[in-house]
C-alpha cells in the first residue's frame, strides 16, 4: 500500500510538472507573440514618421518642376539623382547672406528673450510681486494666441518708428515672443527646485541675489537651454513676420530667401524647394543632437501646472 501510494504521489507530480512545463511553454509563446506583434507596430510608425524626411530628402535630389509632374518612381532612388538643387542654392543664390542674417537674427533675439524670460521666471518663482496671479494668467492666455495675429499691429506701430526693413524691428518681437512663453515655463521648473539649495547658500554667506544666479540657475540649466531652443526655432523659421517687415534682398533671411528661391513662373519648385528645406534643417538637427539631454529633461519637468 504504502509504494503504491509512494507511485500515485509520483506520477502526481510527474503529472504537475508537465503541467507547469505547458504552461510556461505557452506563456513563452504569448510574450514571443507580443514582442513580435509590438515590433511590427513600432516599425509600422517608424517608417510613417521617417517617411516624409524621406520624401523631402529624395524630392531634393529630383528635378521634379512641381507635384502634378511627380510620378512614383520618382520617390525611388535611381541614377538620375543629383545635386543639382543644391548647387543651384549655393552658387546661384547669397545662401550663406541669408544664413547670417537669419544667425544675426536669431541668436540676438534669443540672448535678449532667454535673459529677460530667466530674470521674469525667478523673479514669479521667488519673490512676492502684487497681482502675481492675474500675470500668470495673462502670460498663460498671451502664449495661446498664435504669434501671426499681431503682424498688422507691429508692421502700423514699427512703421511709424522707422524700424521696417532693419535688424531691430524683428529683434524687438521675436524677444518679446520668446519671453512670453519662456518665462511661465522656467517659472513652472523653478517652482519644483527646494528653497533649501538657496537657504543653505545663503547661510555659508551669499546674498539672495548671488545665491539666485550662482545655485538656482545652474540647477535650471534644462529648461533653459530648452527655453533657448524654443525662442531659436521661432525666428530661424518665421516668414509672416520677416516677409512683412524685410524688403531689401541684402537682409533676406532663410525663410525669405526659401520662398524667392523655389518660386517657378507659374508653380513652385519643389525640388529646389526641399533642397534648401534640408540646407535649412541642418543647423536645427545639429542643435537638436548636441542639446538632447537637456531637450528631454525640460520638456518632461517642465509642463504646465
Amino acid at each position: 500500500m504504502e509504494n503504491s501510494n509512494i507511485v500515485k504521489s509520483g506520477k502526481k507530480t510527474f503529472t504537475e510538472e508537465q503541467d507547469i512545463f505547458r504552461m510556461n511553454t505557452h506563456f513563452k509563446r504569448l510574450r514571443l507573440l507580443k514582442r513580435i506583434i509590438s515590433h511590427i507596430v513600432l516599425i509600422v510608425f517608424a517608417l510613417f514618421a521617417i517617411f516624409p524626411i524621406y520624401y523631402v530628402v529624395i524630392t531634393s535630389l529630383n528635378s521634379i518642376g512641381s507635384l502634378a509632374n511627380a510620378t512614383l518612381a520618382d520617390l525611388l532612388p535611381s541614377a538620375r539623382l543629383s545635386l543639382a538643387n543644391y548647387y543651384s542654392i549655393l552658387f546661384h543664390h547669397p545662401f550663406l547672406l541669408w544664413m547670417k542674417n537669419t544667425l544675426i537674427l536669431t541668436a540676438s533675439s534669443t540672448v535678449i528673450g532667454v535673459a529677460l524670460s530667466i530674470s521674469s521666471g525667478l523673479a514669479l518663482s521667488r519673490f512676492r510681486i502684487p497681482a502675481k496671479r492675474a500675470l500668470l494668467y495673462m502670460l498663460l492666455i498671451l502664449s495661446l494666441f498664435p504669434f501671426t495675429m499681431m503682424v498688422i499691429p507691429f508692421y502700423f506701430m514699427f512703421s511709424e518708428f522707422h524700424l521696417l526693413d532693419t535688424y531691430i524691428g524683428l529683434i524687438i518681437p521675436y524677444s518679446a515672443g520668446a519671453v512670453i512663453y519662456s518665462s511661465y515655463l522656467i517659472k513652472n521648473y523653478v517652482d519644483n527646485i527646494p528653497k533649501d539649495y538657496e537657504e543653505a547658500a545663503q547661510m555659508d554667506g551669499l546674498s539672495r541675489n548671488s545665491a539666485l544666479f550662482r545655485i538656482l540657475i545652474p540647477m535650471a540649466r534644462p529648461v533653459i537651454v530648452f527655453a533657448a531652443v524654443i525662442a531659436f526655432m521661432g525666428p530661424y523659421t518665421d516668414y509672416a513676420l520677416a516677409g512683412q517687415f524685410i524688403t531689401s534682398k541684402g537682409l533676406y533671411t532663410l525663410a525669405i530667401g526659401m520662398y524667392y528661391v523655389s518660386q517657378g513662373t507659374i508653380v513652385i519648385n519643389y525640388g529646389t524647394y526641399a533642397a534648401f528645406s534640408v540646407l535649412m534643417g541642418i543647423p536645427i538637427f545639429i542643435l537638436f543632437f548636441v542639446f538632447q539631454k537637456y531637450l528631454v529633461s525640460g520638456f518632461s519637468l517642465s509642463t504646465y501646472k
